[in-house]
């Protein structure tokens, strides 16, 4: 759990610096050591904030825990489409359940995203606004005060 505490002071650290009042996007991630014994999917449960979203790939090597959304899309269209607005964020994931029809669905871009990968984990942290990043960050501080640690 020390892990998680440390990154999400790293986090903070990150977002007290300046941050411009322009529209965009900003990803900040934060290496998570796999030393401690994190239960990503417990971690999400004991969670206030929604919408939450878990995931693990089959075979294991693969899992995430995604928690807040800063932007939602309704369909796979609307989703794709935001993703081409922003080429330079090649990376990002959009997490959510999409019906058999395409044009519906439930996706988002969240606000925090845990990931591991084989042996590596990253905490992101995505910002995104229309008018202002600055703003974001500050609704960003608010989301990480409200996190908890995992509860028994």
């Amino acid at each position: 759990m020390q892990s998680l505490t440390t990154a999400l002071e790293n986090l903070l650290r990150h977002l007290s610096q300046e941050i411009p009042a322009t529209p965009g996007i900003r990803v900040i991630d934060i290496p998570f050591p796999l030393k401690d014994a994190f239960d990503a999917l417990s971690w999400l449960a004991s969670q206030q904030v929604y919408p939450q979203f878990y995931w693990q790939q089959r075979n294991g090597d693969e899992e995430a825990a995604v928690l807040g959304a800063i932007t939602r899309f309704t369909s796979l269209d609307q989703a794709q489409r935001f993703l081409r607005q922003h080429p330079e964020h090649a990376d990002l994931r959009i997490w959510g359940l999409n019906a058999f029809d395409p044009s519906q669905g439930y996706l988002l871009l969240p606000r925090l995203e845990w990931r591991r990968c084989g042996g590596k984990a990253t905490l992101r942290l995505t910002l995104f606004s229309e008018s202002s990043l600055q703003h974001d960050a500050i609704k960003a501080k608010e989301f990480i005060a409200t996190l908890v640690s995992i509860k028994p």
